[in-house]
């Protein structure tokens, strides 16, 4: 079976679609399915991540994404950037379909949060779109033409009801062969030995909310003052945050180490006493799931899908959005507490490591992709 996938982002940026769909093309490839790829670039500059392993087409399109994460929550702006990138997506959709024209058709397409994928699709060739979250109420007739939609989390849970029609759960994975807790760590090389070490890893974007992260720490530091917060991660509000942590008093107390290939984050993980999560919404956030497999306890914010992940009884808290104090008193009773947040990351290990494949994952993509494609062939015989 051949299958092209389109991922927008994944030549500029990397969050947990993309480091999904990179193990889903390493794991589909292992299963001997032909996988490629088609993929943006700006239109002015280069792309910023290599595509080593991958066998990718990047095309230019506007890059709005960064712009978008920069205006969105600015009054005026909110439309205005929606719309920008819609346009955006709309332009790539089309040149990816193009590029795809020029190769050995594939037997399916599978495309990322690009909702229009179906509807500009060329040829007579089935359609896998997947949902990272609930889409805009405009994409209604677009997610209609799909063969097929797949998720996991809050939105295989939610989105069945809201868009009246099925969506294939397939649950996410981590490789808890590289994600472990032992192996060596950061620490001496930061100048943590003597911290306790709260740590986010993702993206620096509004959803994700640093905010309410560093006002969380700056409250467990007011009686803690050995505690600081590690942050692997890159993103455009990076500046705005380190602003907001000196106006907390607590820029010493905060490394912002910068974007960090997948394979060396474990390292990171295992320089941590307590992974948190501030997001406002996250649909089953990748990171969790390789603290987990770490052995870290999880403080998170009760958002999206995190509940699937998270025990709140055994594997650490789950706190509501926005309440920094809750967040604060969450994380600071398992610094304060290490016997107890060794057990939990224990719990959290054997967990992630027994319940989470992305080799099954990859197995229950793959019987989507069979399904579509029977499906299509058997209409085309009818007709």
């Amino acid at each position: 079976m051949r299958v092209t996938m389109f991922i927008r982002c994944l030549a500029m940026m990397r969050g947990g679609g993309e480091t999904r769909h990179l193990a889903w093309i390493r794991e589909l490839s292992a299963l001997g399915v032909d996988v490629d790829v088609v993929t943006g670039r700006p239109l002015l500059g280069a792309a910023r991540y290599p595509l080593d392993g991958v066998r990718a087409a990047v095309v230019r399109s506007p890059y709005t994404r960064d712009a978008v994460y920069r205006w969105q929550n600015r009054r005026g702006f909110g439309r205005l950037t929606m719309a920008a990138l819609h346009a955006d997506e709309e332009w790539f959709c089309r040149a990816a379909w193009r590029a795809a024209a020029r190769r050995e058709p594939p037997d399916v397409v599978h495309a990322h949060a690009l909702y229009q994928a179906a509807r500009l699709r060329r040829r007579d060739v089935p359609v896998v779109i997947n949902l990272p979250g609930e889409p805009h109420a405009r994409y209604s007739a677009d997610l209609g033409l799909a063969d097929a939609l797949v998720a996991d989390g809050w939105a295989a849970d939610h989105l069945p009801a809201r868009l009246g029609r099925s969506v294939d759960r397939v649950p996410k994975g981590v490789d808890a062969a590289l994600f472990r807790p032992d192996g060596p760590n950061r620490r001496a090389g930061l100048g943590l030995e003597r911290k306790s070490v709260i740590l986010s890893v993702g993206r620096l974007v509004p959803l994700k909310n640093l905010t309410l992260l560093v006002d969380a720490v700056s409250r467990i530091r007011a009686t803690r003052p050995s505690v600081h917060l590690l942050v692997v991660g890159e993103g455009p509000e990076r500046a705005r945050l380190e602003q907001h942590a000196s106006a907390r008093g607590i820029a010493d107390a905060v490394t912002w180490v910068g974007y960090v290939p997948q394979a060396d984050t474990p390292a990171y993980y295992r320089s941590a006493d307590v992974f948190a999560l501030s997001s406002d919404f996250d649909n089953s956030p990748n990171a969790v799931l390789e603290a987990m497999a770490c052995g870290l306890p999880i403080v998170a914010t009760d958002v999206g899908g995190v509940a699937a992940f998270v025990d709140a009884n055994r594997g650490g808290a789950l706190v509501p959005k926005g309440d920094a104090a809750a967040l604060a008193g969450a994380a600071g009773a398992l610094v304060d507490d290490p016997p107890r947040a060794r057990r939990v990351g224990a719990f959290n290990r054997d967990r992630a490591s027994g319940e989470f494949s992305w080799r099954a994952s990859a197995r229950r993509l793959l019987d989507v992709y069979e399904r579509v494609v029977a499906s299509r062939h058997a209409a085309a015989m009818s007709a």
